[in-house]
């Protein structure tokens, strides 16, 4: 067991059935995500995504295999005694909680579907994981495809109760540099709400047609790698189009795409700013990595590469998360991986890492 007390920064929920069949708006509801069987096959099936092939996971899975992706909780998460007592086995004290099948909600090209979903979601999260405040913190979903009627999605999680809000990891035809989000970064540091950009929930669909099938190509564990590496990209924009300056209120995170990327990216933008200055726009009143060391910070499960490279980032910008209970994840080793990972870290910033930071950066109790 760790010495120091555990908050996973990443966690998720699957969403219940009746999310899609009662909360969610009647007109969207046949195109809620869901399971369909093709040609013997089991698929599924997300608005403005590739079908992905899902019944060879069972096939492949061994027996350890049953405590991920919820293959032995038919709840998906969502008894909260069971909950509890996954949280003590796995020596873990709270939890930031994601969903699962919304991760993908930004593929659709409908706003309508894209905030009718996370209306449903968001009124149903809250009211699940409201009931324990000191060990679940729910992250609302808020798309931007339409910004006017994401600030009002912004202004009423808040008012419902929520500390963090998601949105798309990176938007190809509006990415985040634009002024076009000014209101609603404005918005966002306003209401204390914790910006999350989780890996895999891009506004495209990268998804490799060969993801689950019989013979692939290598799409799978490219896909899964490349996702991550576009952590990079929002931490990028929102420094060097002075986002953070501006609003220095407003705090964010990456998760799920690991860390050992951050001590380069924020070297090289230093470096940039240093040696070709004449061309920066904005200008910025700090280094790059200082503005991210002041409003940033960055999940990961069992990185230690991040970890040998605190003297570049340091210990104060990166939480530990289980991605309970992902087949990437740690769950139910999490102790485990902590012990391996953080060998030869100093108590002091072990503890920030696992615990400190995600305390201070979502007000858990």
């Amino acid at each position: 067991m760790s010495d120091a007390p555990v908050i996973s920064a990443d966690s998720h929920v699957q969403e219940p059935p009746e999310l899609y069949s009662e909360w969610l708006d009647k007109k969207f509801r046949d195109r809620a995500p869901r399971v369909e069987v093709r040609d013997g096959a089991e698929y599924s099936v997300v608005d403005g995504k590739k079908p992905r092939r899902v019944d060879l996971a069972e096939e492949r899975s061994d027996e350890d295999d049953q405590n991920r992706e919820f293959r032995d909780d038919p709840t998906g998460g969502r008894d909260l005694d069971r909950r509890l007592k996954d949280q003590e086995r796995d020596g873990v004290s709270a939890e930031v909680i994601y969903p699962n099948s919304s991760l993908f909600l930004y593929n659709s090209k409908d706003p309508g579907y894209q905030f009718a979903v996370a209306r449903a979601y968001n009124d149903w999260g809250i009211g699940l994981f409201g009931q324990r405040k000191d060990k679940f913190l729910p992250v609302a979903i808020v798309p931007v495809i339409d910004l006017e009627e994401a600030v009002r999605e912004v202004e009423r999680v808040a008012k419902a109760g929520y500390r963090s809000i998601k949105i798309p990891l990176t938007m190809e035809s509006r990415p985040y540099n634009l002024p076009d989000y000014e209101r609603f970064w404005a918005a966002c540091a306003d209401h204390d709400l914790v910006v999350s950009l989780h890996a895999f929930t891009e506004s495209e669909d990268y998804y490799p047609e060969d993801w689950g099938e019989e013979e692939g190509h290598g799409g799978a564990l490219a896909h899964m790698a490349m996702s991550m590496a576009r952590g990079q990209s929002p931490v990028a924009l929102l420094i060097a189009s002075g986002a953070l300056q501006r609003h220095p209120d407003l705090k964010f995170v990456v998760v799920e795409c690991g860390a050992g990327w951050l001590a380069w990216l924020l070297y090289v933008m230093d470096e940039q700013v240093e040696k070709k200055h004449m061309w920066v726009r904005p200008q910025l009143e700090m280094k790059p990595s200082e503005f991210f060391r002041r409003q940033g910070a960055v999940t990961f499960s069992d990185d230690p590469i991040a970890l040998r490279l605190l003297d570049y980032t340091s210990a104060d910008v990166l939480m530990w998360g289980s991605d309970y209970p992902h087949d990437e994840g740690t769950f139910p080793y999490s102790q485990d991986v902590i012990e391996r990972t953080f060998a030869g870290i100093s108590a002091e910033d072990k503890r920030k890492i696992v615990h400190d930071n995600a305390k201070r950066m979502y007000g858990f109790a």
